[in-house]
């Protein structure tokens, strides 16, 4: 009984904090509407007022029972943000997509570990970690302000990639930086933790290319609207878990999902 009593309890509280972060961030919109601020603004002040770094309107434990939101809402982001990836768009950005990327990215990246090290003292494995992942960009507020103005254009279409090939840089530079501290830390596991990461990611990729594939033969002219968007969410869901299980990011493999799917069938619709 105790335990049907906790686990009421839990349930309780994260249905109550899933409530207040929704009207929070209801509320918090209002007020930037007043100066023209993005919606996600109003989110971010919203987040950091009634988190357990201010207000503690919602408790850290809750916070960490919601985790799994955040895997699903990502999924869903990367497979919209996957539809920019057509072929005649790709092709027609050329090289000036991964120029701005690798620079944009890298510089940071370096920017951060050089200024962690010398201006804070931290040590140059925490630096460059840290540098890792100020590679990285966030998909969601890029891809929600672009939405609720409604942008569009070839400007448009290379943040969108330049976002998402981000992520990728990230990985890439977050897998040399665990590999390079392993070494470092004569942990003897050095080519492991950076083999093993690298492969998981790959395995992640074929999962969301073979995802795209298959959704493809299964979404038929005669399936309703609420059987396409029951089939989508099935293979978000399910993607999102196995990364999961992988220690990955649902990122990347969700933006592959929603590009290969895009490019076999123009079924714009869906996405909307």
């Amino acid at each position: 009984m105790a335990a049907i009593a906790i686990h009421s309890h839990t349930s309780t509280l994260v249905l109550l904090s899933l409530s207040l972060i929704l009207f929070a961030g209801f509320f918090a919109t209002r007020v930037t509407k007043l100066f023209r601020l993005p919606n996600v603004s109003g989110y971010i002040i919203a987040g950091m007022l009634i988190g357990p770094g201010m207000l503690h309107i919602i408790p850290e434990a809750t916070i960490e029972n919601l985790s799994f939101i955040s895997d699903v809402a990502l999924a869903f982001i990367a497979f919209d943000v996957g539809r920019f990836f057509k072929k005649e768009v790709i092709c027609g950005s050329g090289t000036k997509v991964v120029v701005i990327t690798i620079f944009e990215a890298l510089v940071a990246g370096v920017a951060v570990s050089v200024a962690m090290r010398f201006m804070f003292s931290f040590s140059w494995d925490f630096s460059l970690l840290l540098g890792a992942i100020a590679t990285a960009t966030a998909p969601a507020s890029t891809l929600m302000t672009i939405n609720q103005y409604g942008a569009k254009g070839e400007f448009v279409n290379t943040l969108l990639q330049v976002v998402a090939f981000d992520d990728a840089v990230c990985l890439f530079a977050f897998t040399l930086a665990t590999a390079f501290i392993g070494i470092s830390g004569n942990e003897g596991k050095g080519l492991v933790n950076l083999l093993a990461p690298l492969f998981f990611n790959i395995l992640a990729l074929v999962l969301g290319f073979l995802s795209g594939l298959v959704l493809k033969r299964m979404i038929t002219e005669k399936r309703s609207n609420e059987n396409r968007l029951i089939l989508v969410i099935a293979f978000l869901l399910a993607i999102s878990g196995i990364c999961v299980i992988l220690n990955v990011s649902p990122l990347l493999s969700c933006m592959l999902f929603g590009a290969v799917y895009i490019n076999l069938t123009e079924d714009r619709e869906l996405y909307r």
